[in-house]
């Protein structure tokens, strides 16, 4: 079970989906990050809490700070 809080420019923070599963969880995430409130930029940031009350999810100004996105690796070969 989750909580997604979403922080405003303005400072206001706002409980935006209660208690929710994943499906639900999912579906706000992506309502906030591509709908109508992400194009209008005024979400500052998007939290998501377990019931032990840690971050699973951590977006701020519109990039993904939590869990982190792992650096893509190429594989170059060397010319020697």
């Amino acid at each position: 079970m989750f909580r997604v809080y979403v922080t405003f420019n303005t400072g206001d923070r706002h409980l935006d989906t209660e208690w929710c599963d994943d499906k639900k969880l999912i579906q706000s995430l992506y309502r906030l990050i591509h709908g109508p409130v992400a194009r209008l930029n005024i979400i500052n940031e998007i939290r998501v809490v377990d019931q032990g009350d840690h971050t699973v999810f951590l977006s701020q100004q519109g990039k993904q700070i939590f869990p982190p996105i792992p650096q893509q690796v190429t594989n170059r070969v060397q010319n020697q």
